[in-house]
């Protein structure tokens, strides 16, 4: 099997989320292909399928279905059909807060494939109804960019995610776990208090009483990520604010964030935003300019 691996661009750097709409005979051009952002697909009117290669969804209006990380997959249609349909492509981890670490190993592909959620779907029409709904109103709010619609959007992906936690009666994605009960939050609390300076995990496996090997393992199995992402993850974020309220050039803030060589730092930005930190800081001052001077902006998909 030949896969196109499609590129994802954000309109947005903050929110990393790609929003777009179908509505033709022409769906799929790349053939089989693959990307490691979760899809999202909502049909609003027509039929089409979603050919994996263990197995083949016929969706309608109405019905959502949830693609995972990296899954190969195939859209097809019926000839000469218009199929109207709403494609979300996002990295769900980007939308987690702090509140939310507990949750968010349960949305890592290795401890569940996204696709086995849309059984969810199948059993309870009720979840799928307002999935659907939400899915539907994320993409106006994206359309019609009011003010604060990325507050919006980001409050629906969120909502996204409560709807399966909430409405999983079949248990697919397990119980919580409690950060204090994990051991972690002391290490949450030392990478945040040092994000300035050399942050190892030798140090975290003090913290906690752990082996080395055995605390990255552990980590691993409670964040879903590794403990260097992680910090990595975090250094960055502090970099985004930073980059929004000092005025500080890009080599201080590379240092500032513990990360002093300009060339890596560049480079880990790159990896989770698709851009410069030069380019980020502009686009975001640009666009707050843009809503400031002329309040709602509609635009057209």
């Amino acid at each position: 099997m030949n896969l196109f691996k499609e590129p994802i661009h954000y309109n947005d750097p903050l929110l990393r989320i790609q929003v777009r709409c179908f509505n033709s005979m022409e769906i799929c051009q790349h053939g089989w292909h693959v990307h490691p952002q979760v899809e999202i697909i909502a049909v609003r009117s027509g039929r089409m399928e979603i050919h994996m290669p263990a197995e083949v969804c016929h969706l309608r209006a109405g019905d959502v279905l949830i693609l995972g990380s990296c899954q190969p997959h195939l859209d097809l249609r019926r000839q000469n059909e218009v199929v109207d349909y709403v494609v979300l492509q996002l990295e769900p981890e980007a939308f987690f807060d702090s509140n939310m670490l507990p949750y968010l190993y349960l949305f890592q592909e290795a401890m569940l494939p996204s696709v086995k959620l849309n059984t969810l779907f199948k059993e309870n029409s009720e979840l799928r109804q307002q999935f659907y709904s939400t899915v539907i109103e994320l993409q106006q709010e994206h359309q019609q960019r009011q003010r604060g619609y990325e507050l919006a959007m980001n409050y629906l992906v969120k909502k996204c995610i409560f709807l399966l936690l909430r409405h999983d009666n079949m248990g697919l994605l397990g119980p919580s776990r409690s950060i204090n009960d994990s051991n972690l939050k002391s290490v949450f609390d030392y990478v945040e208090a040092h994000l300035s300076d050399k942050i190892t995990a030798q140090q975290a496996c003090h913290l906690v009483n752990f082996s080395y090997t055995y605390f990255l393992k552990y980590f691993k199995q409670i964040m879903g990520i590794s403990f260097t992402d992680y910090v990595i993850h975090r250094r960055i974020k502090y970099a985004e604010r930073l980059l929004l309220t000092e005025d500080l050039s890009i080599a201080q803030i590379a240092e500032q964030v513990g990360l002093p060589n300009i060339s890596h730092f560049y480079k880990l930005f790159k990896r989770l935003h698709q851009c410069s930190p030069k380019s980020f800081k502009d686009t975001m001052i640009a666009r707050t300019h843009e809503t400031t001077a002329l309040g709602p902006m509609i635009t057209t998909e």
